[in-house]
């Protein structure tokens, strides 16, 4: 049996490592682009609230933005890489039904796993 290649090894360590579900990740189904990937493995991180910045002229009170940064095998959402300014939803660990909207506030891959960073506002 020949040893594994690094790249084999990365790809191995994507589910196994990065999105173990014991540990780093949880299962969700995300819509985007008009697929629904069903109850894949997900992490999302560095959920933060800032409030927004507001106008001159602009007297809303008390809506926050809300970023947050999803991590998932390229392989989970058919090799797509979500473009910037489109909309992708995700639903909530605690209700599944339950699907919040954000905006992709950019994207990358490295060795299989997908960055998407995210962004909402909310009251």
């Amino acid at each position: 049996m020949k040893p594994l290649t690094f790249k084999e090894a990365v790809a191995n360590d994507v589910h196994g490592v990065f999105l173990n579900l014991e540990e780093f990740a949880d299962r969700h189904t995300i819509k985007y682009d008009g697929q629904v990937y069903k109850d894949i493995p997900v992490s999302v991180q560095d959920v933060e609230q800032a409030e927004r910045q507001q106008m001159k002229d602009d007297h809303t009170q008390g809506i926050f933005r809300v970023q947050a940064v999803l991590f998932c095998a390229r392989t989970d959402l058919d090799r797509k890489l979500p473009e910037p300014g489109t909309w992708l939803e995700i639903n909530n660990g605690k209700n599944p039904r339950f699907f919040h909207k954000y905006q992709v506030g950019g994207a990358g891959e490295e060795m299989g796993m997908v960055r998407i960073e995210l962004g909402r506002f909310e009251q």
